[in-house]
């Protein structure tokens, strides 16, 4: 599967080229394009460019504090993003939290290149797209003895870099693209709901407390058919954990719906990291999220109406 992967200024270009080396070590069908390395003397640059957006399947763009808003950068992600899809463009972040990430390129789910399980997630997600993809008990092996090769060369890249003097995001910064963002998703959501024909009156109040919170609280969805939401909200609840951590699935179809998750070790522990949006994604569809331990059958359990997860 080829790769393009994008980058601007030195330390995105070290970082392209380290990205380069080490994802077939991932998964050997992987065939990664980076301009600085694959592109030889005397060819034209730009008709090479574009062929090779045309013919990969997978997009990342290796994103830093500096180079954010380079014109190029954005650029290529936005040609990628119209040949590949949302889904298949990734911002990989050098050196900077995804909090900080500014721009178009915020409009994509972003790797945190410092966090072992952001980039893990990654790599599931590009070899799920391969035509030969690996075995998930397999494929965390082999990630878990390249990581460390991988996690040193990027630190080093960016020790070697002067810090950045472009400020860090201010905190009502972030708190407003959030709400901006969940109101777009709640405007498509109406979208596809008119497109069904079914009844648009589907809305969600923020509320901004504290600047370090946001509740995001959803009207009722009793218009929404209780099979639609249940699975909805399996659908959500997968992509936010893995599907490669969780072993059984069980949707109930009751009068108050609800959905049942076997999950392994590390699912429970994705679970618990990512309290926050799986209570949102149960209060929206009004549906009663419940994880179950394949290790001690312990159940932690989130409930429309609650808080925090039982």
């Amino acid at each position: 599967m080829k790769i393009f992967i994008s980058w601007s200024g030195t330390a995105s270009e070290k970082c392209a080229e380290e990205l380069r080396n080490w994802l077939p070590y991932i998964n050997p069908t992987l065939a990664p394009f980076v301009s600085s390395r694959d592109i030889s003397k005397g060819e034209r640059g730009l008709p090479k460019i574009a062929s090779e957006l045309q013919d990969c399947t997978f997009g990342i763009v290796c994103v830093t504090r500096d180079n954010q808003a380079a014109p190029w950068i954005n650029f290529e992600a936005g040609a990628l993003s119209r040949e590949l899809g949302d889904s298949m463009l990734a911002p990989f972040l050098v050196d900077l939290p995804v909090k900080d990430l500014e721009g178009p390129l915020t409009q994509f789910q972003a790797t945190d290149s410092r966090d072992k399980e952001e980039v893990w997630s990654l790599v599931t997600s590009i070899n799920e797209k391969c035509d030969t993809s690996i075995d998930a008990t397999r494929l965390r092996v082999v990630f878990e003895r390249f990581w460390g090769d991988l996690s040193e060369k990027l630190g080093t890249i960016r020790d070697s870099e002067p810090q950045s003097d472009l400020p860090v995001r201010e905190t009502s910064d972030i708190l407003n693209e959030l709400v901006a963002l969940v109101r777009e998703q709640t405007v498509r959501i109406q979208r596809l709901e008119s497109t069904s024909q079914k009844p648009s009156n589907f809305t969600s109040n923020y509320t901004i407390n504290d600047p370090r919170e946001v509740i995001i609280e959803a009207d009722s969805m009793s218009h929404v058919n209780l099979r639609d939401r249940v699975e909805a909200a399996a659908a959500e609840f997968t992509q936010i954990i893995g599907k490669d951590f969780i072993m059984r699935t069980r949707l109930e179809h009751k009068k108050r719906p609800s959905v049942w998750f076997l999950c392994t070790t590390e699912g429970v522990v994705r679970a618990r990291s990512n309290a926050g949006a799986i209570l949102a994604a149960s209060s929206r569809y009004q549906v009663g999220i419940n994880v179950e331990s394949t290790k001690d059958n312990s159940v932690l359990s989130w409930d429309p109406d609650s808080i925090e997860p039982a």
